[in-house]
């Protein structure tokens, strides 16, 4: 071109439209932003320069230009509104982004934008690339910087209340705690996430991006049924919309119906409507591991990871539940193959499961001290000797379980002891008010309460997992009606002791409150996880889970029991008879400082009632007041208007009497 720069106009733009070749194209577009017209006109063309210029440059493949264009533009950012600046510059970055093989350019060129903002003070903008450099770092394994990043840019826009912004950092906030493995921090920044979500409109891509975070923490808990119906939303979000991560999501479904046990569903998901538009690699991936799994074959599963490799083995998620499975596969197999004997070679076990004889000897010393069965292995003779099930004898566990209440008991009296030495005050009423002492030790009291029932319910539980364990093994019969009873009634235990937690601990300071609280929300998912496996356990699946499980935790010979620990058992029923008497007077005195506690909460209960029927009142005192001031405001408004009407009136029938005396004098 033989001119510096050419006009800003739509002439210029269709020169380089029609330009032969992508290089003339660009060059024009370069010589249109170079002119120094600041016109609407102009400034609306070199805008759409921008943009084309943009698009060419990333079919070129051209990323360090796009960075010097960047630079190139500053001096036209002053021309603009801020708003088209971030629009610009948030473009070219996304353009940048769709260049493969670009990652550290992008960190580099985000790096430098938010030098140049920070130095323009362009705060909105700011902030945005601050977002886009942490997913960056992210994405580049620089979870330090990351996390460093967030949490300063988290502070800053809590301040300034953007909601819309705040979604997309706590979400990315999340994302980064799960890459690191912190589960906790992970879900606490994903509720901060959907609570900001539901303040305002969300839209549906970022909506499915949080379901599909949801799916991914709740498979991480192994809670895969309220992770499919998280990726089944995630997926009808991303399935409207046409977006990549469509297939992901339904590949996530699939995993889930895999590790419930469902592998049969995957061929029906497959073959739906909406799954039939994404048939591909991953969704082949995901048929073969159903299909292993369905068959039970560990063999057809490697010829999966081995075939799949790149949809299985690179994709993190699905590559840590897919390994879980092979261990259970592996187990379950191996569990089926030995229970035939008493005592058998490594050498053919390895040979019926086909795999290396040192993976089968490694798995199978991991497995006992797992106690997934009771056994050792020979390493002199190469073999694997199982022993039978050792039968429990239940006086040791009851013996315990008195000790331990007697424990309880004793410190319940020590603390009912110094509850007798508080001093009463008496008011005017007569009410009995406790001094600030006597409210530390009942919150001493209540707490100790909480932790007893805590001990009782983390002994009960642990004792429901072991016996769910052995009885899933049981074939059907009386001995199994039994021990379904026992954990049934167990269970039933465990929510009355749940309910009398709860009630202690709102009854407690709320400091202490909140700590107890968020540990009785643990235990209730533990007690749940219970039921759901007590749930499969009398189900109609049981026959083919025990098949594959064997025995439950290897447990001690008790049959080797001294005669000297017999004896020293006599003697503690012995001191325990003793101390029956000392415990029922004492009961009668726990029971008069409860009713003590009882009265002063029912006078606290009347006062609160009293403070609340007050705080009634005063509420509608005042909308009687505001309804007071908008009638006397009406009013107000009235009497003006009607001085208006009269005074106007008046001059009227001034000017009429004047025009009358007028008209009559001139007629004179």
């Amino acid at each position: 071109m033989s001119t510096s720069h050419l006009p800003a106009t739509t002439d210029s733009i269709a020169q380089a439209l029609e330009a032969k070749n992508p290089s003339e194209a660009i060059s024009i577009y370069y010589l249109i932003l170079e002119n120094q017209s600041a016109s609407p006109e102009s400034l609306r063309i070199k805008e759409q320069a921008i943009t084309n210029l943009s698009d060419l440059l990333r079919q070129e493949n051209r990323g360090e230009d796009l960075r010097s264009l960047l630079t190139q533009l500053r001096p036209f950012f002053a021309l603009i509104p801020k708003a088209k600046t971030a629009k610009i510059v948030r473009g070219i970055i996304d353009t940048v982004a769709k260049i493969p093989g670009t990652s550290d350019l992008q960190i580099s060129l985000c790096k430098e934008m938010v030098q140049w903002t920070r130095a323009e003070k362009r705060t909105f903008l700011r902030q945005r690339v601050e977002a886009r450099l942490a997913a960056l770092l992210m994405e580049n394994k620089e979870y330090s910087e990351a996390l460093n990043l967030l949490s300063g840019l988290i502070k800053e826009v809590r301040r300034l209340d953007d909601k819309l912004l705040l979604v997309d950092i706590d979400l990315l906030e999340s994302k980064l705690h799960f890459s690191l493995r912190n589960l906790p921090k992970a879900k606490a920044a994903l509720t901060a996430a959907r609570t900001a979500a539901n303040a305002i409109y969300v839209p549906p891509a970022q909506q499915g991006t949080i379901d599909l975070q949801s799916g991914i923490l709740h498979a991480e808990e192994k809670d895969y049924k309220t992770a499919y119906s998280y990726f089944f939303e995630a997926f009808e979000a991303f399935n409207a919309l046409e977006d990549p991560r469509a297939v992901f999501s339904l590949k996530y479904m699939l995993l889930c119906k895999i590790m419930v046990s469902q592998a049969d569903d995957v061929a029906g998901i497959i073959s739906s409507k909406a799954g039939l538009q994404y048939v591909g690699p991953e969704l082949d991936a995901m048929k073969a591991v159903a299909d292993a799994h369905a068959k039970r074959s560990l063999k057809l599963f490697e010829t999966a990871l081995r075939d799949f490799k790149a949809q299985l083995e690179e994709d993190p998620i699905v590559h840590r539940h897919l390994s879980s499975l092979y261990d259970t596969l592996l187990e379950q197999n191996l569990c089926r193959l030995i229970e035939p004997f008493s005592r058998v070679e490594i050498a053919h076990i390895a040979d019926l499961i086909e795999l290396p004889i040192d993976h089968v000897e490694k798995k199978l010393s991991q497995m006992i001290l797992d106690k997934k069965f009771a056994g050792t292995l020979d390493q002199g003779a190469g073999c694997l000797v199982i022993f039978e099930d050792p039968k429990t004898d239940a006086i040791y566990p009851a013996t315990l379980e008195t000790i331990s209440n007697i424990g309880k008991v004793v410190d319940s009296l020590y603390v009912r002891e110094e509850m007798d030495t508080l001093v009463l005050l008496c008011d005017e009423t007569g009410r009995s008010l406790l001094l600030s002492q006597s409210e530390r030790f009942v919150c001493k009291i209540m707490s100790e309460v909480y932790e007893g029932y805590e001990r009782q319910y983390c002994e009960l539980s642990a004792n429901l997992s072991r016996k769910c364990n052995s009885t899933s093994l049981l074939p059907d019969g009386v001995e199994k009606n039994a021990k379904v009873n026992e954990i049934k009634s167990g269970l039933d235990d465990c929510d009355v002791l749940i309910r009398k937690m709860d009630l202690e601990a709102r009854s407690l300071q709320p400091n202490v409150k909140a700590m107890l609280l968020a540990k009785l929300r643990e235990y209730k998912s533990d007690l749940n996880k219970l039921k759901r496996e007590f749930k499969r356990i009398t189900s109609g699946d049981i026959n083919q889970a025990s098949r594959v499980e064997l025995l439950e935790a290897g447990m001690a010979d008790v049959h080797s029991v001294s005669a000297d620990q017999r004896e020293r058992m006599t003697m503690s029923v012995e001191r325990l008879n003793q101390s029956g008497d000392r415990i029922k007077e004492s009961r009668r005195t726990m029971l008069e400082t409860e009713e003590l506690g009882v009265s002063v909460l029912e006078d606290l209960h009347q006062q609160r009632q009293t403070l609340l029927h007050a705080h009634n009142k005063l509420h509608g005192v005042d909308d009687a007041i505001d309804k007071s001031k908008k009638v006397l405001t009406s009013m107000l408004r009235r009497m003006t208007r009607n001085k208006w009407i009269v005074g106007s009136v008046i001059a009227a029938l001034v000017v009429a009497i004047i025009f009358i005396i007028l008209f009559k004098i001139s007629h004179h």
